[in-house]
């Protein structure tokens, strides 16, 4: 990965498309710099050509940033610019983590207070919807967390909205945890050709324990995983434990050898799509390897069968 591809992951992607220009009213000197200043932080006029010179520019970007964003706010804190630099501020935490320059101490102004003021820009709010929304997201994914009210908060953002640019997200983020809601409350269905011609049917397998593993040949930790996979599958497999691999690989070739030269015996659906492949994309998988167990009623029991796979199938086969 290039030091400009490492720039624009660490600050473009991080701040969510803030929006590209900040507002200075007219005469304004200060909000412009201020504007100026984020300008060079996303489009820099030299790229950097490596990671740490990309890092130092970050560094020093952030740092005239607070600095001129505090004058600013001294010269003229009712200009209507004040809540495209809030922003901009708010979603550069993980970029100033990178470059380990931490915010000053300022007045807070929240999503909440950019989503009420009245002279911010539409597109503007926009954007802080998307951010609040998508920061609830994992909140409302975790233990104890309220999926339902979480869904009603995007659906007003996307009624309210919509014309952002990044509701896709939001989108495809709303699709995921319906799909995963309904894993909890019916058999799992699954159906589909595998890459070497068998046709696979999950809710014919109801009376076996079945692990769903989403995993690629490409993937790292999935081919370390592999010889536990193996050993629970050899061992258990003659007592109902049955496997249906999803691949993310983008080569058919490839996985076809892989598969082979592994005595992976179990089926594959595969599409070529890589992370947009339709059956992870469906369930919202955005790491691998991930690991569904179905009990014998093929319900989805556990989401993270890694580590103690082999005690975890025994178990669900004895029930």
């Amino acid at each position: 990965m290039n030091a400009h591809r490492l720039f624009c992951i660490g600050v473009t992607t991080l701040v969510l498309a803030v929006s590209s220009s900040l507002r200075a009213a007219d005469g304004d000197a200060e909000w412009k710099k201020v504007n100026d200043i984020v300008e060079g932080i996303k489009n820099p006029a030299e790229k950097p050509k490596s990671r740490e010179e990309a890092i130092a520019l970050l560094k020093k970007g952030l740092t005239e940033f607070d600095a001129a964003y505090v004058v600013a706010m001294k010269t003229a804190p009712k200009n209507p610019s004040r809540w495209d630099a809030a922003l901009f501020d708010l979603m550069v935490g993980r970029a100033r983590e990178m470059a380990e320059v931490p915010a000053p101490a300022k007045q807070a102004i929240t999503l909440e207070d950019i989503l009420k003021a009245e002279d911010a820009k539409p597109e503007t709010k926009a954007q802080a919807s998307l951010m609040n929304v998508m920061e609830a997201a994992e909140a409302a994914e975790s233990p104890g967390g309220d999926v339902a009210a979480w869904l009603v908060k995007a659906e007003k953002h996307l009624k309210d909205f919509p014309a952002e640019k990044m509701n896709k997200v939001v989108e495809g983020k709303i699709a995921s945890m319906k799909a995963a809601a309904e894993l909890k409350t019916k058999p799992l269905e699954l159906k589909f050709t595998a890459v070497d011609g068998r046709e696979v049917d999950v809710s014919k397998l109801q009376g076996k324990v079945v692990l769903i593993d989403f995993w690629a040949t490409w993937c790292g930790p999935c081919v370390a995983e592999l010889p536990n996979v193996l050993k629970a599958y050899k061992e258990l497999h003659p007592k109902g434990f049955e496997i249906v691999g999803i691949s993310l690989d983008g080569d058919k070739s490839e996985l076809e050898g892989f598969v082979k030269e592994k005595g992976m015996e179990w089926p594959q659906y595969f599409d070529g799509k890589g992370w947009q492949n339709e059956i992870s994309t469906k369930y919202g998988i955005s790491s691998i390897p991930a690991m569904w167990l179905l009990n014998k009623k093929g319900m989805v029991v556990s989401t993270d069968a890694r580590g103690g796979l082999e005690e975890m199938v025994a178990k669900l086969l004895a029930e």
